[in-house]
C-alpha cells in the first residue's frame, strides 16, 4: 500500500516538469525532499545487503520509468546507476535506474534547441511517463539487453541478533543470482551524425 502511494505521489511530482534547452534534469531535484514531513511514506528500499523500510520506498520505479522514457526520446543520459541486485519488476535486466537521496541520482540533459515537457501518471500497476518536445529529426536505436555472467547466490548466512526471541529465525533477504547486462544505444541526428553508448550493469549475487 505504501509503495503504491509513494509511486503515485512521485508520478504527481514529475507531472508537468519543464526542462529548458541545454539544461540537465535531476530526478531527485524534481521529487524534492524525501521524508515524512514532505508527504512520503515508509516502504522497503535496498540498502547494502538488506532491504529496509525508509521514506520514499518504491521511487526507483519512477527513476526506472524516467530512464526508459529519456532513452526513447533520444536524450543524453548524464547519470544513471542500476540496482545492487536484480529486481523482478524492473526486468529486462540492464534497463533500470536506482535513486536514493542524496545519491545516486538519475539525470539527463535536454540536448534539443527547445523546451521539453515531462508528464507522468499511474495507470493501474504501471507508471506512464511521456517526454514532449519539438521533433528535430533524431532517430533512436536501442538493442535488447544481453544478460551474462550469471552467478549463483552465496550460501544462506546466519546472523546472531538480540532483536529476536531465542530460537526464532527471520529471513531478512531472499536469494538473488548475480549477473551482468548491457545494451547499445544509438542516436542519429538529422544531419547524419551519431552518438553511441553502451550501458553496462552489474548485479551482485
Amino acid at each position: 500500500k505504501n509503495r503504491r502511494y509513494n509511486i503515485n505521489y512521485g508520478a504527481h511530482k514529475m507531472n508537468g516538469v519543464l526542462i529548458p534547452p541545454g539544461e540537465e534534469f535531476s530526478q531527485l531535484k524534481s521529487l524534492g525532499a524525501i521524508d515524512g514531513a514532505h508527504g512520503w511514506l515508509s516502504e522497503l528500499v535496498i540498502k547494502g545487503n538488506k532491504t529496509l523500510p525508509e521514506y520514499g520506498g518504491g521511487l526507483c520505479q519512477i527513476g526506472t520509468t524516467s530512464f526508459r522514457a529519456a532513452l526513447s526520446a533520444g536524450m543524453k543520459i548524464t547519470e544513471r546507476r542500476n540496482h545492487s541486485y536484480r529486481v523482478s519488476y524492473y526486468e529486462p535486466a540492464g534497463t533500470d535506474a536506482t535513486i536514493y537521496e542524496p545519491a545516486p541520482d538519475f539525470k539527463f540533459r535536454n540536448n534539443t534547441e527547445n523546451y521539453i515537457l515531462v508528464t507522468s501518471r499511474t495507470d493501474g500497476d504501471e507508471v506512464v511517463t511521456t517526454i514532449w518536445g519539438t521533433r528535430d529529426g533524431r532517430k533512436v536505436e536501442q538493442t535488447k539487453p544481453i544478460v551474462f555472467n550469471i552467478t549463483p547466490p552465496p550460501p544462506t548466512k546466519l546472523i546472531e541478533t538480540t532483536s529476536l526471541a531465542p530460537g526464532v529465525k527471520r529471513c531478512s533477504e531472499s536469494a538473488h543470482a548475480g549477473a551482468s547486462a548491457k545494451f547499445d544505444y544509438t542516436v542519429t541526428y538529422a544531419d547524419g551524425t551519431q552518438e553511441k553508448e553502451t550501458f553496462n550493469s552489474y548485479y551482485r549475487p
